[in-house]
């Protein structure tokens, strides 16, 4: 009989409850063994196989490793020494704090130029940081390749500053050069640009600090070294110009090979003596 629903539904009917069904056991797949892990499916190396070849010891294994670990280490060192941008001091930041009263500025009137004279000091002393410490050199590395053949890196960001208005200027610089026997990571050529654009200096100077750098440390055949810039100190003040600076510096023969035969002259004959 079914049994009155004492929510006003209607008659609800008693249903049989199953028992749960036993669950049973997975058959094993074909080609196992049961209980064996996917260590039992590896193949086993054939031992006939082993040791073929018998290498000779390498003299020089010993010398590449210990070369290896001094480039490692070396790597980091100049990897944190770029990291790491001294702030200014608080004599610096009263400098410059005294300095932007006399401008008109005080903090203590405007809140906007609470922490002005600290960032300011801080970003000068960041881009300023080679003159008060050397540039890390360039780590060479033993050179396997063929000889007159060219390495070259194109458009590494550099910002550097003006020397009479500490005002910057931003492009690109390419680097080209011909090793003989040593060669160098392009980060650290990156990195090269980098430290010595934190002197304010002329372009002129800083691309001439470049090319010194990579001959000196890497005693190529020849170094190119080439700036494009803008410089804020054309385009904010004087004549508000904006126009694309180009420095180049070259050490070495051109191409880092001898001369050869000159080409016959392209452009139009000089006319003939009658």
């Amino acid at each position: 009989m079914p049994k009155p629903d004492p929510l006003g539904v209607g008659p609800v009917e008693e249903t049989a409850i199953r028992p749960p069904r036993e669950r049973r056991g997975r058959r094993p797949a074909r080609g196992r063994v049961p209980g064996a892990g996917r260590e039992a499916l590896r193949p086993v190396p054939d031992p006939t196989f082993q040791n073929d070849v018998v290498r000779e010891p390498d003299e020089t294994l010993a010398d590449d490793e210990e070369l290896q670990e001094e480039e490692i280490r070396a790597h980091n060192e100049i990897a944190a020494d770029a990291r790491s941008a001294p702030g200014a001091g608080p004599q610096a930041v009263a400098a410059f704090t005294t300095f932007l009263r006399a401008l008109g500025i005080d903090p203590r009137r405007d809140p906007e130029y609470t922490v002005t004279a600290q960032l300011t000091a801080d970003f000068l002393a960041e881009r300023t940081a080679a003159l008060r410490r050397e540039p890390a050199p360039l780590r060479p590395s033993r050179y396997r390749g063929n000889a007159g053949e060219n390495v070259r890196l194109e458009k590494i960001p550099v910002y550097g500053m003006c020397p009479h208005h500490l005002v910057p200027y931003f492009g690109s610089v390419s680097v080209r050069y011909v090793p003989t026997e040593r060669i160098c990571g392009i980060g650290a050529i990156a990195r090269l640009v980098r430290e010595l654009s934190c002197v304010p200096r002329l372009q002129e100077s800083f691309t001439q600090a470049v090319a010194d750098a990579i001959e000196r440390d890497l005693e190529p055949a020849s170094v190119e070294v080439e700036v494009r810039a803008r410089h804020l100190c054309l385009e904010m003040r004087g004549v508000e110009q904006r126009a694309i600076f180009v420095t180049e510096a070259r050490r070495g023969k051109a191409g880092g090979s001898a001369p050869g035969p000159a080409a016959p002259p392209t452009g139009p004959h000089p006319p003939r003596r009658r």
